[in-house]
């Protein structure tokens, strides 16, 4: 079976780790892991400040939050995004405001000056799957109407734009470890910034946060045993499906987004400081970040070179000064959902990672300030995407095999 998700870039070093950490839950908590990864975050970026968090969105809320944003503001984002990205928005009581995207899967510069309100006080620019948004563009539409900028990281944490990393353009970057991103402690996120006075709010934000509880923290150090060892009996006896369901009906594994989520509301576990434990996965992984991305880079490059002459699909864009990690190489197809159903019944498990607007499905629009019909395009990507995976467990052999599906259907 090949799949796209249950946290695809684990390795045996990382659960040796994490079977190591299980077993000390004297440093779940706090230790130096910490320290260490906002340091690692501070050099690769060369940055001056760097501050973990329990997730991508409670770091995007500290940025917010030490901005000053308030009831009554309103920050752009684009539509064909998580619900995660909207959340903290929210929880500063301010409001959403969606911009379209283009066949790139990044905010349209050319939607944004008929979404733009006085209130508007920040664009949020994501770079989807890795592929760098149009920076140039946005940075000057952003400095013409007095607006910060914010850099959603989650896709892209090695992408780059005219030479210089992405996360180097805005007032601040926010990351995310989700167990499907580009480094994964199955939670987890982090701030940079280079804003002296901004890093001093952010800092005393992070201080008056708490660490997770042992229980919460223990459910996520399971996460990635628990789903190594389904992948692994996956087909014997559909003995890894009874581990999977038993495991998310008893509660051992947590669910990336939580029900309230869908409706803007906080989830339990957002407003900590990264715990130690979780930490220390992070830093394991963002250690093999270059040769996570490498492999990324070789297996987009095998599907594109494979499937050039095949004229069903829409292929990601490439873009000149721009390289992109590609966390996803996504194809666009009317029959997108047919194919992905097919495709398991193949044992192939690809992706439609945003597979509504504002994803994942179930989400209330009006309680996130979403219109259908508002972001024609990201609603037509959201319904033709399919994800073919890149991360590392995916051999040529496995693409191949993708490959060849694709070429039959």
């Amino acid at each position: 079976m090949i799949f796209t998700s249950l946290s695809p870039n684990t390795r045996e070093d990382d659960l040796m780790l994490t079977l190591k950490t299980l077993l000390i839950p004297s440093c779940w908590q706090s230790g130096n892991a910490v320290a260490e990864l906002e340091d690692a975050f501070r050099h690769y970026f060369t940055v001056k400040s760097a501050f973990s968090f329990v997730s991508g969105r409670t770091a995007l809320f500290a940025i917010l939050k030490s901005l000053g944003i308030k009831e009554g503001d309103e920050i752009l984002i684009q539509a064909y995004t998580c619900v995660a990205v909207a959340e903290p928005i929210l929880w500063c009581q301010a409001k959403p405001i969606y911009v379209d995207c283009e066949t790139d899967f990044n905010l349209s510069p050319e939607d944004l000056p008929k979404k733009i309100t006085p209130h508007c006080k920040a664009i949020i620019v994501q770079h989807t799957f890795g592929q760098p948004a149009q920076l140039e563009k946005i940075i000057s539409f952003a400095k013409e109407h007095n607006l910060w900028l914010i850099e959603d990281g989650a896709h892209s944490l090695g992408s780059i734009y005219q030479g210089q990393k992405i996360g180097t353009f805005g007032i601040a970057s926010f990351w995310s470890f989700g167990r499907d991103k580009v480094i994964s402690s199955t939670f987890g996120g982090m701030v940079t910034t280079d804003n002296a006075e901004l890093a001093q709010k952010i800092h005393a934000l992070k201080n008056s946060f708490l660490p997770p509880g042992k229980i919460w923290i223990g459910r996520q150090l399971l996460h990635p045993l628990v789903l190594w060892s389904a992948k692994k009996t996956y087909r014997f006896l559909a003995l890894g499906k009874i581990i999977l369901e038993l495991a998310k009906r008893l509660k051992i594994i947590s669910l990336a987004v939580e029900a309230p989520e869908k409706r803007g509301e906080a989830p339990t576990f957002a407003f900590y400081q990264m715990p130690n434990a979780l930490a220390a996965l992070a830093l394991n992984q963002f250690k093999k970040l270059e040769f996570f991305n490498q492999h990324r880079k070789k297996i987009a490059a095998f599907y594109t070179q494979a499937l050039r002459n095949n004229f069903c699909f829409i292929f990601p864009p490439t873009k000149e000064n721009s390289e992109s990690i590609h966390l996803r190489y996504t194809l666009l197809n009317p029959q997108a959902p047919q194919i992905i159903r097919e495709a398991l019944q193949n044992g192939i498990e690809l992706g439609n990672w945003y597979n509504a607007p504002i994803a994942p499905k179930g989400v209330d629009y009006a309680k996130v300030y979403y219109t259908l019909g508002s972001c024609p395009q990201a609603e037509k990507l959201s319904k033709q995407s399919v994800n073919l995976p890149t991360h590392i467990q995916i051999t040529e052999k496995d693409a191949q095999k993708i490959v060849d599906f694709i070429r039959n259907y």
